[in-house]
């Protein structure tokens, strides 16, 4: 099963994100934590995404088409603080 365009762009946008995301997987599982590599076109072997566990060290690699969907999930702490209006 070919990787889809949505949820190639799904898994780009939370690499970007620097905060928790949900993976779907095919399967129906959930996997929440930080999307911190994936490489989507390899030169050689298959396409992936690697998730380090939330709450955990943890780091789990799952094939790239096994995922059905990715969703923010959490705060993205890379978002500039604005304090709060007086």
């Amino acid at each position: 099963m070919a990787l889809s365009k949505d949820v190639a762009a799904q898994i780009d946008a939370a690499f970007d994100y620097r905060g928790h995301v949900t993976v779907t997987l095919n399967d129906g599982r959930k996997v929440e934590g930080y999307l911190f590599n994936r490489e989507l076109a390899p030169l050689k072997g298959e396409a992936y995404v690697e998730v380090m566990i939330k709450d955990s060290e943890e780091r789990l690699r799952f094939p790239a088409e096994t995922v059905s969907a990715v969703a923010t999930s959490g705060k993205d702490f890379a978002q500039p603080f604005v304090p709060p209006a007086r």
